[in-house]
């Protein structure tokens, strides 16, 4: 079950980050990890980030070790493909639908 982080705006998602959330929750579910969503279109972010344009979600880390949060990542990763980056921050994974080649 995805959980989410309350004050998140999920508002204006694009689809394809929706389906980035789905194959994180199978991905926590797997791995026994709690599936939050900590960040969507609000927060701050970098200029130009994909959140502002719901292209990016966050999923919380924290009280995760290293290695559990580097697993997390590799899963997520392979199960989205190269259409997607997935991003290990300080305090949490960042994902984002940033397809490469598509011009």
């Amino acid at each position: 079950m995805i959980e989410i982080k309350q004050g998140v705006d999920l508002w204006g998602l694009s689809p394809e980050i929706w389906t980035a959330a789905v194959h994180a929750e199978i991905v926590c579910g797997m791995n026994g990890i709690r599936c939050v969503i900590t960040s969507g279109r609000d927060g701050v972010h970098q200029k130009g980030s994909k959140h502002f344009t719901g292209q990016a979600l966050d999923f919380r880390t924290r009280g995760l070790s290293v290695e559990r949060v580097q697993g997390f990542a590799e899963d997520l990763r392979f199960s989205l493909g190269a259409d997607y980056d997935v991003v290990v921050e300080s305090n949490h994974l960042h994902v984002e639908h940033d397809p490469k080649g598509k011009g």
